[in-house]
């Protein structure tokens, strides 16, 4: 581990549970822990816990845009949920704040879309509100919709699950019929229960380590099972599931994790089973990659390939890919059968261009194979 990862690891137990493992500052490479940060998504929970005497006006602009950013997303949430309470449509956030809430300043958490999801009978009437309401459409890929306005991003889901062997979409439907409305900084919004929340925030991790995921979805799954999955909570109602979407290896090993590298108090006691050497090799895979594959690149988008290739085989993603980015299909779901078709197609167009050298395409090959290792040794390869 690199010594700007060491600190950085230090200053989020810090930042979440008041650990200080007395860092020595005067040896840290301030640039390289402010890139370590920003690749991780991790910059504003941890600038305001450097010391003044080593901190500069890169750490202090980044507190003040934060702020800024913060104020901006959570007024464009408000904006949307008034919108569709008035209209009627019932909702959830997703991620975003539903996971910041968990957070010790909540207003740290960095944010990207503002992702909500509805009812599928509601879908499409929330487009339009939202059309007519001066929300940009972009591409829907059948699962969700993309939106723009003033700068914001927005994510309208119908569904969570993608089209996979791991489906928690019946948790999720269940919890929008039981939605709870929480606040944050006197902003209300909706959320999923804590059940529902929690495989959400599980599934979205699995989906992402299969490509890249980062720290800032490690401190999500971490601060949620701090404020919610505790031992009695866990063997009442969660165990049992992610055990029949064969997700339970992965939560036991993450939280483990979270124990020894990011201070999650040693009193949750279920996932003392992990394989310690396994928590190793994943904290490893998260630091080589950076939040969404940001330190490879280029290469990430290789990598990201040649793992589900290797995972689910090359029709299956050809099938998985076409269906993602033909757009015709979104509008025309008849064309199903075709989209496999479509992928070989669009391949051939693009000449498979990389713009990677073989060194380069050897090193993403090799990161791809030991992430398959990794998946497999989890249970979700």
């Amino acid at each position: 581990m690199k010594p700007e990862e060491q600190v950085l690891l230090s200053l989020l137990k810090k930042s979440q549970f008041g650990i200080d493992d007395n860092i020595k500052w005067d040896s840290v490479d301030m640039d390289a822990l402010y890139n370590e940060a920003s690749l991780q998504s991790v910059l504003s929970p941890v600038a305001s816990y450097i010391p003044v005497e080593f901190s500069n006006s890169k750490w202090i602009e980044a507190q003040y845009r934060q702020k800024a950013s913060y104020i901006r997303y959570c007024h464009a949430q408000d904006e949307l949920k008034s919108i569709l309470d008035d209209s009627g449509i019932s909702f959830v956030i997703l991620k975003g704040n539903a996971s910041a809430i968990s957070y010790k300043e909540p207003s740290l958490r960095m944010m990207g879309d503002i992702d909500l999801l509805m009812p599928q009978d509601l879908y499409s009437k929330t487009k339009k509100i939202m059309s007519d309401k001066g929300y940009i459409v972009g591409e829907d890929n059948g699962r969700h919709c993309h939106f723009r306005k003033n700068g914001q991003e927005f994510e309208v889901h119908h569904h969570f699950s993608h089209f996979e062997e791991i489906d928690i979409e019946n948790f999720v439907i269940n919890g929008l019929n039981s939605r709870e409305i929480v606040s944050v900084d006197n902003h209300e919004f909706p959320i999923l229960p804590k059940l529902a929340n929690g495989l959400v925030l599980l599934d979205h991790f699995r989906r992402h380590l299969e490509s890249a995921v980062g720290l800032r979805h490690v401190v999500d799954w971490m601060m949620y099972v701090y404020r919610n999955l505790d031992d009695d909570f866990w063997f009442s109602h969660f165990k049992q599931v992610v055990e029949e979407k064969g997700m339970d290896k992965l939560a036991i090993t993450i939280t483990r994790m979270c124990q020894i590298y990011i201070g999650l108090p040693m009193t949750i006691t279920w996932c003392s089973s992990a394989d310690e050497s396994l928590c190793e090799q994943l904290m490893s895979c998260i630091l080589s990659s950076g939040n969404f594959g940001r330190k490879n690149e280029k290469g990430h988008a290789v990598e990201a390939v040649s793992t589900n290739l290797r995972k689910i085989g090359l029709f299956r993603w050809l099938q998985h890919a076409g269906e993602h980015n033909w757009k015709v299909y979104h509008k025309h779901h008849w064309l199903k059968p075709f989209c496999w078709f479509y992928q070989i197609f669009r391949y051939a167009k693009q000449g498979f261009k990389t713009g990677r050298n073989k060194k380069q395409l050897k090193g993403d090959l090799d990161r791809s194979k030991e992430r398959y290792e990794l998946l497999k040794k989890l249970g979700i390869g």
